[in-house]
């Protein structure tokens, strides 16, 4: 049972477009003097979460500045961001899954990189919960209907042995408020990406299930450009996409610092930072890439779960071409 989703229908979309540019104006306000000799590049990102480290890192550790980009980090969820892409207000989106469902829908968009190959998803229950099986009849709480929580949420459900239709699906709009309705005992339990899962199992919520267990890649997070910008700037995508693997290969370099980070950027105590930080790590794809064909058995599975509206064709949605230049020009190929 799920509650109605919300649209997000290219018409819809069209809509917002006209709302985007003072969300950015607010943006830039804040942008330093200092920035002005290197080149801006606006990035969006949908939430506050462990799922972005890489992006999040890449600003805070400099690797933009170096290559000369003075990054602006925009946050914006739902349909807005592809709005945003469309109109020209931001140049890459890091939702891939969001971006390759637009393209399929006839929007000009082209997923040029991976960064995880799973969401760091997990399925957190309230105490009373002792097995999967407790949560038939349940509520289970996801950012929305429809997305790749959601459908995250229904096959760890499948593969533990519990019918989705069994349970009712909540959209909570936020992962602040999916905290809020499972500590609050309006929902039975929540799918919930870190540091949040790690906090709510110290709490005495239970960790039932996670987006690692399931046998198929998930991608969650990357980088969708319009397809004008592959075409007339591909020396800046190129920079993006260094500054992308040289975030992740930092990441897994510099545990104490990356751990210290997430201890300060999420105000965790030391131990939570380290499990956060180690559930993350084991996402990241740190070559770029997920393989068209197990991209291809995700979005067909999310398909034929009703999931996405449309089917997706990656191989006609996917470019890692540029990619592949800057791998090879690193020796990392």
């Amino acid at each position: 049972m799920c509650k109605k989703a919300e649209s997000g229908s290219n018409r819809r979309i069209r809509r917002l477009v006209l709302s985007i540019p003072l969300l950015i104006l607010f943006s830039q306000l804040a942008a330093p003097a200092s920035a002005q000799e290197l080149r801006r590049v606006r990035l969006a990102y949908s939430a506050f979460s462990v799922a972005f480290l890489n992006v999040f890192i890449a600003q805070d550790e400099g690797i933009f500045k170096k290559h000369g980009l003075n990054a602006e980090l925009i946050q914006m969820a739902g349909p807005i961001p592809i709005a945003a892409l469309v109109a020209g207000e931001v140049d890459y989106l890091t939702g891939f899954t969001t971006g390759l469902v637009a393209a399929a829908q006839g929007v000009p968009l082209k997923g040029i990189m991976v960064t995880l190959r799973k969401p760091p998803f997990y399925l957190i229950s309230e105490p009373a919960i002792q097995k999967p099986e407790d949560l038939a009849g349940k509520r289970i709480g996801v950012d929305r209907i429809g997305s790749l929580q959601h459908l995250v949420a229904r096959l760890l459900l499948k593969v533990k042995g519990v019918n989705p239709e069994k349970v009712t699906f909540t959209q909570t709009g936020s992962v602040s408020n999916t905290v809020t309705s499972l500590s609050q005992g309006a929902i039975s339990a929540a799918l919930l990406s870190g540091p949040h899962n790690v906090i709510m199992a110290q709490r005495g919520f239970r960790q039932i299930g996670a987006a690692g267990e399931l046998p198929m890649h998930f991608p969650t997070s990357g980088l969708v450009v319009h397809e004008a910008k592959l075409k007339n700037d591909p020396a800046q995508i190129r920079l993006v996409i260094r500054v992308m693997l040289e975030s992740m290969a930092f990441s897994q370099r510099e545990r104490a610092r990356v751990v210290g980070y997430v201890k300060d950027k999420w105000k965790l105590d030391s131990k939570v930072a380290e499990e956060v930080y180690g559930q993350w790590l084991s996402t990241l794809a740190l070559d770029g890439k997920i393989s068209p064909t197990d991209l291809q058995e995700y979005f067909d599975l999310a398909y034929s779960y009703r999931q996405i509206p449309v089917a997706v064709q990656v191989k006609a949605l996917t470019d890692y071409t540029l990619l592949e230049q800057v791998l090879k020009e690193s020796g990392g190929r």
